[in-house]
């Protein structure tokens, strides 16, 4: 009976697992192709003045949603952005986690930040 259970549990993790990375590289891609975009686009929220990195999560080249961790991992936040006028313009602004603050949530697919981050 051991070996059917550990079979589904391998099987789950598996599938976990490669969607995980085929998320990631999506978000890596998407990071390389619209990296010029969205590189100082943080600035519009006049919080986060530097930055570890950014990772686009999604764009379709109308919107965007773009993961910025500041310097020092200090927190992650998800900025929402639509292009008007031919310029990203941020539309919506959510602090994922914090090491300092109330915030202490999960995003998907960089879901282990939460272990240094908020909580």
């Amino acid at each position: 009976m051991k070996k059917p259970i550990a079979a589904i549990l391998l099987t789950v993790i598996l599938i976990f697992t490669a969607v995980w990375l085929h998320a990631l590289s999506e978000c890596d891609a998407l990071t390389e192709q619209y990296y010029d975009d969205f590189k100082d686009s943080h600035l519009q929220t006049g919080f986060h003045d530097e930055l570890e990195y950014f990772k686009v999560l999604s764009c379709d080249g109308e919107t965007a949603e773009v993961y910025y961790v500041a310097k020092d991992n200090a927190n992650g936040c998800v900025l929402d952005f639509e292009k008007q006028e031919g310029a990203w313009t941020m539309t919506e602004w959510n602090c994922i986690w914090s090491d300092y603050g109330s915030a202490s949530g999960v995003i998907w697919p960089y879901w282990w930040h939460f272990i240094y981050g908020g909580f």
